[in-house]
């Protein structure tokens, strides 16, 4: 008798799905629990079985995925790494290209060292996956995973990366992106590596004579010389450290593509451009001009984004050098109390960009009348300033403390607040009630902010404060930057979930005329929030 007792196949781009049942005595769900307690034999030889099966019944038909089914439950799920070692073999060359649904010639080379992992790397639709888990490693990067919600991420520096696994859409410090999906091949994680490095700060090239991948945070170039090698062109030493042809020419004052063995060449040095970064903060450190910087990068526009790798003329490491004068803090417009003639209620999609056209404006004017920098993004809901300033009150500074308190100054949120804290910043948040504190990392939000506790350690103290999760806030005190903020704090975990730090979700963080979200939130719940920001002030 067959273990599956009926199948159905789905043609797709790749070959075929493989649908197989299973038919039991027992009850679907009964039968899947019993399943999930069988020892790793019993799985190995279910793997075995089907694989039998697909011999039997499917010769020469190229298989790419199983899932095993009892009733509607979805009792186990396979991606053939090599369908042609099922299938019967294939009579020619097409057929034999088309079994390959994971090519593992792919080689991965970091800061010119060939790197061995225990789980291979592989090409798949034209993109170079690797295990999340080693290369973290390898880089020095913090890897975690929450079982409960599906989601993995990847941390180094100032950078995180999350993503639901299989989800083609990611998260680079909390902005939303597309990403080519990550795969599970035999229960490792495995995601594009262009992707994740080039948002670490790394600069990925492909030598297709080799299948490697080259992966460089150009630390192999902190020397600012090369000396080229047997083989070595200008092209390849250009895609080798992210630079041009020209670049290198104009470095070392050829007049022509020729090279020797041996030969110095001059590395233009880089800048990875990180939160809070502009072009004039980064050539008042470098000792330049902005219209120096702009010229070596050929940019066109001030705006650069967090990641971005810049030429940093006369400079010979990663970081800039200090300015040899003191830089001046740039002229803040006096306050404005009333919205301009001309708003906008950012949409889906909207960016800088998309918006400046829309008005006929230019991108730094949209950021200037919204007091943002060229690497803050909009998000959708946000109301902002068109034809002029948007309203801006200054009732704190920066300093103005040396330490938390449990009173903080009354701080109107779209007026003052939305500026202080942003996507991204981390603070304190001090209980007004106990004295107690936590750090807190705000994830998003345009009405209010959207926060979570920064570590698991901070989720325990968060969750002492309240005894047990719920949406009844307390009033508590927002420290940053010597500000002391008055302030009101839910606590119930809901919704997007980007840190992993013992909780599922974020939590609802209010100033003085925060609102929710959305429209149809109690007022109950508002006021309540209202009531806690007085509190915290000391009224």
């Amino acid at each position: 008798m067959d273990l599956f007792s009926s199948y159905k196949l789905v043609q797709t781009e790749e070959g075929y799905d493989l649908i197989l049942f299973m038919d039991t005595p027992m009850n679907d769900t009964e039968f899947a629990e019993e399943f999930n307690r069988i020892d790793e034999d019993n799985r190995k030889r279910l793997n075995l079985n089907m694989q039998e099966y697909i011999r039997d019944k499917f010769p020469g038909i190229v298989i790419s995925r199983v899932k095993i089914m009892v009733g509607s439950i979805l009792l186990a799920s396979f991606i053939m790494a090599s369908p042609g070692v099922i299938a019967q073999a294939a009579t020619d060359a097409t057929t034999a290209q088309s079994q390959s649904a994971y090519d593992y010639s792919a080689r991965v080379s970091l800061n010119g060292q060939l790197q061995s992992f225990k789980n291979g790397p592989f090409f798949y639709n034209f993109t170079t996956y690797i295990p999340l888990y080693e290369f973290g490693g390898k880089i020095g990067a913090s890897v975690w995973w929450n079982d409960t919600s599906n989601t993995v991420g990847i941390n180094k520096n100032d950078m995180q990366i999350a993503f639901v696994k299989g989800s083609g859409l990611a998260r680079v410090n909390g902005k939303q992106v597309s990403m080519p999906p990550s795969l599970i091949v035999n229960g490792t994680i495995y995601v594009p590596l262009r992707f994740i490095a080039e948002n670490l700060g790394y600069t990925v090239t492909l030598d297709s004579a080799t299948n490697t991948v080259m992966v460089s945070n150009q630390t192999a170039a902190s020397s600012g010389t090369y000396t080229v090698a047997a083989g070595d062109t200008l092209w390849t030493i250009a895609k080798r450290f992210n630079t041009s042809v020209n670049t290198l020419k104009g470095f070392n004052g050829l007049s022509s593509d020729i090279i020797t063995i041996g030969q110095k060449l001059a590395l233009p040095q880089k800048y990875t451009v990180k939160a809070g970064d502009t072009l004039w903060s980064i050539a008042q450190k470098s000792g330049i001009t902005v219209p120096v910087l702009k010229q070596a990068n050929n940019l066109t526009s001030d705006v650069i984004y967090i990641g971005q790798l810049l030429v940093v003329p006369g400079t010979s490491s990663d970081t800039p050098s200090k300015a040899p004068t003191t830089p001046t803090t740039p002229s803040t417009p006096a306050p404005v109390t009333a919205w301009p003639d001309i708003t906008y209620i950012v949409q889906p999609g909207d960016t800088a960009t998309k918006i400046a056209a829309k008005f006929g404006m230019t991108i730094q004017d949209i950021l200037k009348y919204n007091y943002m920098e060229p690497n803050q993004w909009f998000e959708a809901g946000d109301k902002i300033a068109i034809s002029g300033y948007a309203p801006r009150t200054y009732t704190v500074k920066q300093g103005e403390a040396s330490a938390p308190q449990r009173r903080g100054a009354l701080v109107d949120w779209t007026n003052e607040g939305q500026y202080l804290i942003r996507r991204n910043d981390t603070f304190t948040i001090m209980d007004v009630d106990t004295g107690n504190s936590f750090k807190a990392v705000m994830i998003g939000g345009y009405n209010h902010a959207d926060i979570e506790p920064a570590t698991s350690a901070d989720t325990q103290v968060m969750k002492q404060l309240f005894t047990e999760w719920k949406w009844s806030p307390r009033a508590v005190v927002i420290y940053k930057d010597g500000m002391n903020i008055a302030a009101s704090l839910s606590g119930m975990p809901h919704g997007v979930d980007t840190i992993e730090n013992g909780v599922n979700g974020h939590f609802d963080l209010y100033m003085q005329n925060s609102t929710s979200h959305s429209s149809s939130t109690s007022k109950v719940y508002i006021q309540e929030h209202q009531n806690m920001v007085l509190k915290a002030a000391g009224r």
